[in-house]
This record gives structure tokens, C-alpha cells and sequence, in this order.
């Protein structure tokens, strides 16, 4: 299994070094500010920070604003709030409060320490984000690819005891008003991300990517069996949820597999797919590294609407 694990991480690493290579290539959004890099917890890992971005007008004192809270994707394995900047930036210059945190990775943590990192960063902003402009009353919070999984996890965490005491967390006291998930992976025991289900790599790196959220308690650990959505979502009611994706992105089986999970559990839900005849350019989470695309301005404002008809 050590040879899997390794091929995901030099998987990732690829995916790391071609998207910094082409980070300059990028195009900026405007209008929005912001505070960087503050730490959530005290123990000074750069993997504890948090980003605020602000309406460049908004000022201290003013009135404050409808909060997006965001988790960025990566495949577990990879990426940092900053890599969804010039997204997160966008939603900003629109007239919301957004935060976006980092949190470990596989290759430090299990999957309970990466939900436990994201319960911290949610505590912090339950402290000191009304201070900050922050309207806690009105909360979207919304997450792309793996960061879409983990959107939906905290939600049924938030809803469920015994959930809560599989992940070893304390909910955070303010309520979720609506989710959005963007190509949303869901299923933890299909991540055949590095090839088709059936062939040797597809199926031994489907089932390394499992053990390394399981962790070093394998099998015992408290969260397995909890860990997607089709074991996640069968006791709770979740807020209204938007799933954003297209039919020419790498991992739409998960967003079909999600959708029937809804359908199956009663959620309440909305999605914004492109087919494929339309947008045969909208690949993996187009929306949050090309912001400025026209299907991506009209999927990101429809998540805003969304948000507001909440």
C-alpha cells in the first residue's frame, strides 16, 4: 500500500508545481481586501492560518456582512486558502464577509484531524468574527472537490452527536444558512482518481487514499463508516444545498453519486450542472480556477443568489 500512498503524493506534487508554475498566468479580481495569514490555533504551524477578505469599501464599524465561509480542495493531499484567493477575492468584491482557512493534509494528519482543524478555524471566527464584520446570522458555507466532501461532513457533523463524538469535536454555535458544493467528491471508498475503477491503479490508489484517512487506527477508527456522504447524511436535515459541476469534469461520477444521496435522504437541494455540448472547457472545479469565465461568473453569482434567497 506504501507504493500507492507514494504515487498520490507525487500525484499531487505535479498538480502543486504545474499550478504554481501557472499561478502567474492568472487573472486578478478586484474591488476586495483582506487579512492574511492569522493564526486559529497557538501553536505556530503554517497549516493554522486563516484568510478574511472584505468589500474594499467596507471599513471597521461598519455594518456588518453576510459571512461565506470557505474549504478549499486539493484531494486532501494538497493546497491552501491562498490558491483559491483570487476566487474567494471575487466573492468578496460582491458585499460578503469571507474566510477561508488552511488545515493539514493526509500527509500529517487523518481525516479527524483535518475536520478538527476546520472546528478550530469555526471556533476562532465564532470569537472574533462579528468584531471583524462578520454577520454570523447569515452563513453559506461551501467548499469545491475535496473541500466540497468536507462542506458537507462539517454540515452533518454540526446535526449529529454521535457524529460529533466519532470526529472528537465541539459544533460551533452559529447556524449554517445554506451549503454549496463545487464538483463535490463524495464517496470515500471510490476515489479512483488516478485511474478507472478496475484497473490496479485506479483500485489500490482508491483504497490508499482510505487508509490514509483512516489513519494509524485503520480499521478501529471512530469515524469509519462516517466518513461519506451516503453514511453521513442518513439522520440529519441539512440546510439547502447548491451543487455546482459540469458533465466534462474528471470526477462527476461523485456529483451524480451525491445527487443520489439527497434524493435517497430528502435534502433539500438545487443543482447547476453543464452539459457537456455547452462547456466542453469547464473541467475540475472550473469555477473557483478560472473565476473570471462567463459559466464561471454566472455559476459563482447563482451561489450568491442562492445564498440570498435563503
Amino acid at each position: 500500500m506504501d507504493k500507492w500512498k507514494q504515487e498520490l503524493f507525487t500525484f499531487w506534487d505535479n498538480i502543486k508545481k504545474n499550478n504554481d508554475a501557472g499561478w502567474k498566468y492568472g487573472v486578478d479580481s478586484t474591488g476586495w481586501k483582506k487579512e492574511a495569514h492569522i493564526p486559529y490555533t497557538g501553536d505556530y504551524d503554517p497549516m493554522h492560518v486563516l484568510n478574511l477578505y472584505y468589500p474594499d469599501t467596507w471599513e471597521a464599524g461598519d455594518d456588518k456582512l453576510p459571512t461565506i465561509i470557505d474549504i478549499h480542495g486539493g484531494g486532501w493531499l494538497y493546497g491552501t486558502v491562498d490558491d483559491s484567493e483570487r476566487y474567494l477575492g471575487y466573492l468578496a468584491s460582491r458585499g460578503y464577509a469571507v474566510m477561508g482557512m488552511n488545515y493539514r493534509l493526509l500527509q500529517e494528519t487523518d481525516l479527524r484531524g483535518l475536520v478538527a482543524d476546520i472546528y478550530d478555524s469555526m471556533h476562532w471566527l465564532e470569537q472574533f468574527g462579528p468584531e471583524r464584520g462578520f454577520d454570523l446570522d447569515r452563513v453559506l458555507l461551501t467548499g469545491d472537490s475535496a473541500g466540497g466532501h468536507l462542506t458537507n461532513l462539517v454540515a452533518c457533523i454540526q446535526k449529529d452527536t454521535e457524529l460529533q463524538k466519532a470526529y472528537d469535536v465541539r459544533p460551533f454555535g452559529f447556524p449554517l444558512t445554506a451549503l454549496c458544493v463545487c464538483c463535490p467528491c463524495a464517496e470515500m471508498d471510490r476515489l479512483y482518481i488516478l485511474d478507472a475503477e478496475g484497473t490496479e491503479k485506479g483500485d489500490e490508489s482508491a483504497k490508499a487514499y482510505r487508509e490514509l484517512m483512516l489513519g494509524d487506527m485503520g480499521e478501529k477508527a471512530p469515524w469509519n463508516g462516517h466518513m461519506s456522504a451516503s453514511e453521513t447524511m442518513e439522520k440529519v436535515s441539512l440546510p439547502p444545498i447548491l451543487l455546482i459541476g459540469s458533465e466534462t469534469e474528471s470526477l462527476y461520477e461523485q456529483s451524480k453519486s451525491l445527487i443520489e444521496t439527497m434524493e435517497r435522504t430528502g435534502q433539500q437541494y438545487e443543482t447547476l450542472i453543464w452539459k457537456k455540448e455547452d462547456a466542453v472547457h469547464l473541467q475540475h472545479v472550473f469555477n473557483i480556477s478560472h473565476w473570471e469565465w462567463l459559466e464561471s461568473r454566472i455559476s459563482n453569482d447563482r451561489m450568491l443568489e442562492f445564498f440570498e434567497e435563503q
